[in-house]
């Protein structure tokens, strides 16, 4: 911008009402802060919800799916009530709850956040366990046995094409007795940051 092209800037300025001139101070205020968050190198973040895509879903058995509950509900583990995804698995096989996630271009530090438990009021034995396990695209990235009565809190770091279309399965199976397998996922949720 040359001289000239302030002065006649300047002059369009000063031709504004007092109520634009305030508006446009409060524009360019609002530019530089802008142009700081550049210059910062903040990036954005993103986030996915399972519990919120919840009707996105596909929900199947790997065998027959008698016994298998599979359902949206707050559940409450150790006293402690969360947003989950109930997965009490079928007598014989496992629980899938498939998801197919959009990952959006130039999304990095993908982390997958969740909490696994049983839920209050199960009857599950010491020798009784329910395996869970995560698959993306297929392939195995997570998995836990356990029968805790306790929320038992994962952050798994992924690592997954931006901008790609990624098959997510939250699986549960029966490891001993079908009996008092009331296994949830607390709050699944998926982060990451742009930029």
């Amino acid at each position: 911008m040359t001289l000239s092209d302030l002065s006649k800037l300047m002059t369009e300025i000063e031709g504004l009402s007092a109520e634009s001139r305030t508006q446009l101070a409060d524009y360019i205020t609002f530019l530089k802060w802008q142009e700081q968050q550049r210059r910062a190198g903040k990036k954005q973040s993103w986030s996915y919800s399972f519990i919120e895509a919840f009707k996105t879903a596909s929900v199947f058995a790997t065998d027959k799916p008698g016994g298998m509950d599979v359902q949206l509900a707050p559940a409450t583990v150790g006293g402690q009530k969360r947003p989950a995804l109930w997965a009490h698995p079928p007598v014989v096989g496992q629980a899938v709850i498939e998801y197919y996630v959009p990952v959006p271009q130039q999304v990095n530090d993908i982390r997958l956040h969740l909490a696994i438990g049983i839920r209050d009021g199960a009857q599950i034995s010491e020798n009784n366990l329910v395996a869970f396990g995560v698959k993306v695209n297929g392939s195995r990235v997570w998995g836990q046995q356990s029968n805790s009565l306790t929320w038992q809190e994962a952050n798994i770091a992924l690592d997954l094409a931006a901008g790609d279309m990624i098959r997510f399965e939250f699986t549960t199976e029966a490891l001993n007795s079908h009996e008092w397998t009331w296994a949830v996922w607390g709050n699944p949720e998926l982060s990451g940051q742009i930029g």
